[in-house]
Formats: structure tokens, sequence, C-alpha cells
């Protein structure tokens, strides 16, 4: 699902009055916030969409990593890394269908 197909959803399911130029600006606006919300995220934040679900900003461990090719080790750092857990009734749907 795109951007586009959420916005056509919305002109189609619903009894808006609002162009399609104006629901694809109500649309990115919504998602540059939750963008917004997780770039400047620290250590543990947690953005959570009622009935949806939650997006986790992890720390990842520093690791050793290995070139296939070559076989050499090189060590990536620490980094912030994004995890979603779904909500009880995003769980439910799913195991229904």
């Amino acid at each position: 699902m795109t951007k586009a197909d959420i916005v056509n959803w919305i002109l189609q399911n619903t009894n808006t009055k609002l162009s399609k130029k104006d629901v694809s600006r109500i649309v990115n606006a919504v998602f540059e916030e939750i963008e917004k919300e997780m770039t400047s995220a620290t250590d543990e934040k947690k953005i959570q969409i009622s009935g949806f679900g939650t997006f986790l900003i992890k720390k990842r461990a520093p690791k050793i990593g290995r070139n296939p090719r070559t076989k050499e080790e090189t060590l990536i750092p620490e980094r912030l890394g994004i995890s979603f857990k779904p909500g009880k009734k995003l769980k439910e749907k799913i195991k229904a269908s």
C-alpha cells in the first residue's frame, strides 16, 4: 500500500468534501510527523498508534561483521534501529484472516 492508495481510499470511503490535493497534504503531514518523531528519537523511544501497533527505537550494540568475499572482519558501530510491535487488535485480525 502506498500513500497514493491511502489518499484514494479516503476519497472513496469517506464522505469528505476535501479535494484529492488536500487529502494528500494531510496524509503527507501525518507521515512527516511520524518521521520527525522517529528521527529525533533517542534509545527506547516509542511511537504508539492505538489499535495498530507501536514503533520502537532501539539501540543496537556494536558487532563484528564480515565481508563475504574477502572474509575480512570489520566493526559495525553502535546504531539506532526501528522495530514494530503490532497491537492486539491487529494481531487478532491477522489471525482471523
